[in-house]
């Protein structure tokens, strides 16, 4: 029943993506869309846990993290303009076949665990664990190329992996208290954050700070098995998160909602090099609000469709704030390209 409720609340989540990506842009002299910026250059925390196209914070790094008022020295566009810290290597064809089996390459491999095998679901789940806060759970089902269950990862026979992931949990930041402890508020917690743990873009400066976090992700990938000559990932993720929190201009509040999906992306297996997906479709979104108590709320929302079409140049189409460019990205490395 856990993993059903995992898997609804991605749909949910994706669901009320679907419909944010409007033009909702409120002006008002306390908060700038410069100070929300950092909300499109990072995933919530955890969300490097996940199974998804985003480059994204694991929950071990959340101090050096922490919410994404501000951002961070790791969180930003990638070089080729794409959101949510970028595009992922194995999405750009940047992670070499070493060997012609299912553990090497793009989306190869199975849980970084032992775990524990259930015969009454025929999944494989690791043992949580729990990092500044937030909780990380994962499991798997292995199949081979007959639909036949395994209980782990066999890198010769196991063909189909689908991999359930979710991290939950609250994160606290308070400055004066990071400050007391040695951790240099200011400039460790939150790694970069702006000068004096200000907002980027704006002239607040961050005291206390409460984000709590709620993020999955479910992906299936077939063609692992040995003598498979094709990859193809299917997979969606959702998260949410949101932060109270005081600073020098007064209390402030926080909301942001990611997802993304992958449908049908494929990636030919060529031994010994890399080898970037010739077919399919990437979807990302991010939307973003923040107010200060009394104020107006500012909301930024953006959503990139990546498409492959078994050229070496990906289409992208970018929606920010109501405003659509048509771009191209080449794979695996180089800039984006927009009209």
């Amino acid at each position: 029943m856990a993993h059903r409720a995992r898997i609804s609340m991605i749909v949910g989540t994706l669901a009320v993506l679907g419909s944010a990506c409007t033009d909702s842009t409120k002006s008002d002299a306390s908060v700038s869309l410069a100070s929300l910026g950092a909300a499109l250059s990072s995933v919530p925390v955890g969300y490097g846990d996940l199974s998804t196209s985003f480059v994204g914070v694991a929950a071990a790094n959340a101090e050096t993290a922490g919410f994404w008022l501000g951002g961070g020295r790791g969180a930003s566009f990638d070089h080729s303009g794409l959101m949510g810290g970028g595009l992922g290597d194995a999405f750009a064809g940047g992670i070499s076949f070493d060997r012609r089996d299912g553990g090497h390459g793009p989306f190869g491999g199975g849980l970084g665990c032992t775990g524990t095998f259930s015969a009454s679901t025929g999944r494989v789940s690791c043992v949580d664990t729990t990092h500044n806060g937030v909780i990380v759970n994962r499991s798997a089902k292995y199949t081979t190329a007959g639909g036949t269950v395994q209980q782990a990862f066999d890198t010769g026979t196991t063909n189909t992996v689908n991999i359930q992931t979710a991290s939950r949990g609250t994160i606290v930041y308070d400055r004066a208290v990071n400050n007391a402890s040695g951790k240099g508020g200011d400039h460790h917690w939150g790694h970069g954050r702006g000068e004096g743990g200000r907002l980027l873009g704006d002239t607040s400066t961050i005291l206390t700070a409460t984000t709590t976090v709620n993020n999955a992700s479910d992906r299936t990938v077939a063609g692992l098995a040995t003598g498979s000559t094709l990859r193809t990932v299917n997979s969606k993720s959702a998260g949410t998160e949101a932060t109270t929190g005081t600073s020098s201009l007064g209390a402030f509040s926080a909301s942001r909602t990611v997802g993304d999906t992958s449908t049908g992306v494929t990636i030919p297996v060529v031994t010994g090099t890399k080898s970037y997906p010739t077919a399919g479709l990437v979807v990302r979104s991010i939307a973003a609000s923040m107010q200060y108590t009394g104020k107006a709320a500012v909301t930024l929302t953006r959503r990139e469709v990546i498409t492959y079409d078994g050229t070496a140049v990906a289409k992208v189409v970018i929606t920010e704030n109501g405003t659509t460019k048509t771009c191209t990205r080449p794979l695996p490395r180089g800039p984006l390209t927009c009209s």
